[in-house]
């Protein structure tokens, strides 16, 4: 069977298109090709947002007035216990003294966006980890060595002001 030079470029074209993800339908003449596009047949893409789960989200509020917003899914919120846990970052505030808010990390590092008023020390276990933080309008940072509890916040503060936790992350 001998193929047109037309045929054959009209394969080619096809492979050309094929290969590049669009969808090639041959119109019934000789050579010519119509291209349409694949899109309306794939799933949406799946784009990370990094918010935070809303119900868990809600929940953290509404149980001890944390607002979690985003992260990278690293570290996370949990209920304190009295268990070991290597992964665990304490958080402490005016606003429950004395009890923590707590936060596992998984994997080798992690950050989390959010927001917990009056913040005066923290306690980091495995990790090194790092706190931003905003005073009035200013923002301040501090570092947590591995296994060491710091007082960051109003404790550091000469002012005595109440700081708000705007950020966590932490690294192996």
């Amino acid at each position: 069977m001998k193929l047109s030079p037309a045929v054959l470029l009209a394969g080619a074209l096809v492979g050309v298109v094929a290969t590049a993800g669009v969808a090639v339908a041959v119109d019934g003449r000789a050579g010519v090709a119509t291209a349409q596009t694949a899109a309306a047949d794939l799933p949406p893409s799946a784009v990370e947002d990094f918010q935070y789960p809303q119900s868990e989200a809600e929940a953290a509020f509404k149980a001890r007035g944390v607002k979690l917003k985003s992260g990278d899914g690293h570290i996370v919120y949990i209920a304190c216990s009295t268990e070991p846990d290597p992964g665990r970052i304490e958080v402490y505030s005016n606003s429950e003294p004395n009890k923590p808010f707590c936060f596992r990390v998984t994997g080798a590092g992690g950050s989390l966006v959010l927001e917990l008023p009056r913040v005066y020390a923290v306690r980091s276990n495995d990790y090194k980890v790092h706190v931003d933080m905003t005073v009035e309008e200013a923002k301040v940072s501090f570092d947590v060595a591995k296994n060491e509890w710091a007082g960051v916040g109003k404790t550091l503060d000469p002012q005595k002001r109440d700081h708000a936790l705007v950020a966590l992350s932490a690294s192996k």
